[in-house]
């Protein structure tokens, strides 16, 4: 009887083990170097994608640079980047196209079916926190503009007709968020306009 246990024990800890249940995100997909939180160290930003998941998903890390140039995980995300397949048919609604640190803010640039965003985080409360969205669309008969500051809470949103490129209208407004959205808990497609 013990070993009849021992056997379905080793079975379920197998199982769970198994892609189905585990990922391991085998392929890194962007490596990026920059001061995150001012310290004057390169910090490292990975996106690693498990490739033998039918959804290819991804994984998110940030790790700071110690002065002993060892690196410390500070972050790990499953959802801050899009599942490259979301759904069953193998098609990309949103695609993570680069990411970059400019001035000690985390950049990542997406783009849609028909049309682009840019998702921008800084490193303050000890969080990364957004503080602006920049979304394009082209929708039928014009193109759409989003300029969103979220430290300030100004959106600037700007439609322009496809022929002229004329504005066709301009709105500004002052819309505050708190707290700020934290990368940790962030999904890009919460974050569109």
């Amino acid at each position: 009887m013990k070993q009849i246990f021992k056997f379905y024990i080793l079975l379920i800890l197998g199982f769970l083990s198994s892609n189905s249940f585990c990922q391991n995100y085998n392929h890194i997909v962007f490596e990026v170097y920059g001061d995150l939180n001012k310290d004057g160290l390169a910090d490292l930003v990975l996106v690693k994608e498990e490739n033998k998941d039918k959804h290819n998903p991804f994984l998110l890390e940030i790790k700071f640079q110690e002065k002993d140039k060892s690196y410390r995980t500070v972050l790990s995300s499953e959802t801050a980047v899009v599942d490259k397949f979301t759904g069953e048919d193998k098609i990309t609604i949103c695609l993570l196209e680069s990411i970059e640190i400019k001035k000690g803010i985390l950049i990542f640039n997406q783009s849609l079916i028909r049309g682009t965003f840019k998702h921008k985080f800084r490193f303050q409360k000890n969080n990364f926190e957004l503080i602006g969205i920049h979304f394009n669309s082209a929708n039928p008969g014009y193109f759409l503009t989003v300029d969103y500051n979220l430290s300030t809470g100004k959106m600037i949103e700007v439609k322009r007709a496809y022929e002229t490129d004329k504005i066709i209208e301009e709105n500004i407004t002052i819309e505050k968020i708190t707290p700020l959205p934290n990368l940790k808990k962030f999904n890009p497609l919460d974050h569109l306009y």
